[in-house]
């Protein structure tokens, strides 16, 4: 396997008279920034010379300060995350109790004397970075490439894009971890393959099944574990020094823990005062976590349809263990690629885009992004986001859909862009008709979308229907007449409005599914009534009244469980045969319809 060079450049190479960015790291435990010239990759060091930065931030004298392991922790897992999360996840709640301002209507952190929104702290991690690279550069820096997890939605997607925003970048694109470490290796050079990125951090595990074809990189699966990583090696490895050495489980015996592993991952023994260790000691105490990760990373290659993979990208310190390759290796009988730095595999990959992206002579990781989603108008005005925003272009997605009433022989397409979830705050593109269905039952025809951009920015839609062998296609420019001010507002927007858009949709779902099963069952009741008895059509008289309640009440979390109690109670107390030709009634009744 090629590898790009890399080498620490004379500081001279980044000094030319052209416009720069970095690429930037930001980890659950540490972060990195990079800069790439000419294809060198350089990591930038802190001003204490090192070049893995704690992700902290701690608050003292007035002062906000990086990097020295106390304060707040882990922000990177708070990203994208509502307040209703973070109270009903307890390890999110553990990182944050100390500072949550629990009378906000808002995720709100008491920090700095303020109540600050996650990405405005975030964002002082951020100017950190950037003023360290300013220094070492002696140049302002305004452009980056960002790496995030591959699993990261939208929401939090979002969040990373505002906090580097509110440190003064301008965000040349976010790309996914998996990504950035596979153009590091040089993937992007005329390879065609499908890769498994195997990253283990301080505190999470992350895994993607990378398909690349042509130079374009798409993440198909990912999978993963934020609850744990290297950390948990070294809490092992302290537990058994602990009853072993009858050592006190403390911060020291937790730094020899450290010591110990990092010792073996290169020798077979580790001695220090009267303590010692062996290779095979460490390999059996942290074996069972090992397994659990291979397990992980098992389990996503299934998700992924079991493709055949053309090797093993290993990312994250803890990758360094001998043991864990060998493991991989047994699991999968394929190339273990780690000739980098695993800490240094995903910043140098944003490095190396960066460079790309500015400049124009090179060939490109991602030729280009969609600046906005791109979707289509689902029954009731919600919007089915098929191309997300950020995603690299050229691409094809391929959704189906259902109809929502009987005997419906058209259907209507309505295109959509922007971020919002309801089709009324979002920038109309086209409207086109699918005419001539075959009239059957809701739920039976089924339409094949496909959503496809090409390189130059143009959207084809496409629609297609099996049994009546009817399609419609047509051509948009999404982008014509919309300039980046306008794209800016729109992100914006929908990052203000993300909480009420999305308990509208929640609402505008539940009240769809309500009333289809409403429908659906006094059409049984009418239709059917020789198949049950006035003591049962009186029990689900009643279950639909309570239903026609809780829509009437526009709460959706009293529609879900009336809907929910619905259905186990027509189970338990319902005739079999009529209970058959509910479901059937029902069958095909879900969110991905439209009009």
């Amino acid at each position: 396997m090629q590898i790009i060079e890399i080498r620490e450049p004379e500081q001279a190479d980044f000094k030319q008279e052209r416009q720069i960015a970095v690429g930037i790291d930001f980890g659950t435990t540490n972060s990195l920034i990079a800069i790439a010239a000419n294809r060198q990759v350089k990591v930038i060091k802190s001003i204490d010379d090192k070049e893995l930065i704690p992700t902290t931030i701690d608050f003292t004298s007035n002062n906000f300060t990086i990097g020295n392991n106390k304060g707040l922790r882990s922000i990177k897992r708070l990203f994208g995350k509502t307040l209703k999360e973070i109270l009903n996840t307890p390890a999110l709640f553990s990182l944050v109790k100390d500072y949550l301002d629990v009378n906000s209507s808002e995720l709100k952190l008491n920090f700095a004397n303020k109540q600050l929104r996650v990405p405005e702290i975030a964002a002082e991690i951020f100017i950190y970075l950037k003023n360290q690279a300013e220094e070492q550069l002696k140049t302002n820096l305004t452009k980056a490439v960002i790496t995030v997890p591959a699993h990261f939605n939208d929401a939090a997607r979002g969040e990373v894009m505002l906090a580097a925003k509110i440190a003064g970048f301008e965000v040349l694109r976010l790309i996914a971890e998996p990504t950035a470490a596979a153009y590091a290796y040089g993937l992007n050079k005329n390879q065609k393959g499908c890769y498994l990125v195997y990253d283990l951090g301080g505190g999470t595990f992350d895994v993607s099944i990378l398909n690349i074809q042509e130079g374009i990189f798409q993440v198909i699966a990912t999978n993963g574990d934020n609850m744990l990583g290297g950390n948990d090696i070294d809490v092992v490895i302290t537990q058994y020094l602990c009853n072993k050495f009858d050592l006190p489980n403390s911060i020291d015996t937790l730094q020899l823990a450290k010591k110990a592993k990092e010792t073996l991952t290169y020798k077979d023994s580790f001695n220090n005062d009267n303590v010692s260790i062996n290779k095979q000691t460490l390999e059996q105490l942290i074996l069972p976590l090992v397994e659990r990760t291979i397990n992980i990373a098992q389990e996503c290659l299934e998700q992924a349809g079991n493709p055949n993979i053309d090797g093993v990208i290993l990312v994250g310190g803890a990758t360094r263990i001998p043991l864990i390759k060998d493991e991989l290796y047994k699991a999968f009988k394929i190339d273990i690629l780690s000739d980098i730095d695993p800490d240094k595999a995903v910043v140098w990959g944003a490095a190396l885009q960066a460079e790309n992206l500015i400049a124009p002579h090179t060939n490109s990781l991602l030729i280009d992004v969609a600046p906005l989603s791109l979707g289509m108008e689902l029954y009731g005005g919600i919007v089915e986001k098929i191309i997300m925003h950020n995603t690299p272009i050229p691409i094809s997605v391929v959704k189906e859909f259902t109809t929502y009433v009987d005997n419906q022989t058209g259907i209507q397409f309505h295109i959509l862009q922007g971020e919002r979830e309801m089709a009324a705050d979002c920038r109309s593109l086209a409207r086109f008709e699918l005419k001539g269905l075959p009239p059957m039952k809701a739920g039976y025809i089924r339409a094949e979308v496909t959503f496809s951009i090409d390189a130059d920015g143009i959207l084809s839609v496409s629609a297609y229907e099996k049994i009546s062998n009817t399609s419609h296609a047509i051509e948009v420019k999404p982008n014509h007449g919309i300039d980046k001010t306008e794209i800016d507002i729109m992100l914006e927007n929908a990052y203000k409005n993300a909480k009420i858009d999305y308990t509208t949709r929640l609402l505008q779902e539940a009240v769809i599914e309500a009333e289809a099963l409403i429908f659906s069952i006094e059409r049984a009741i009418a239709e059917l009534t020789t198949l049950s008895s006035e003591s049962e059509i009186s029990i689900i008289n009643s279950l639909l009244d309570n239903i026609k309640e809780a829509v009437h009440a526009r709460d959706w979390i009293l529609i879900n469980n009336s809907i929910k109690e619905f259905k186990s109670k027509i189970k338990k107390s319902i005739d079999t045969k009529f209970n058959i030709i509910i479901n059937d009634l029902l069958k095909g009744k879900n969110i991905n319809q439209i009009k």
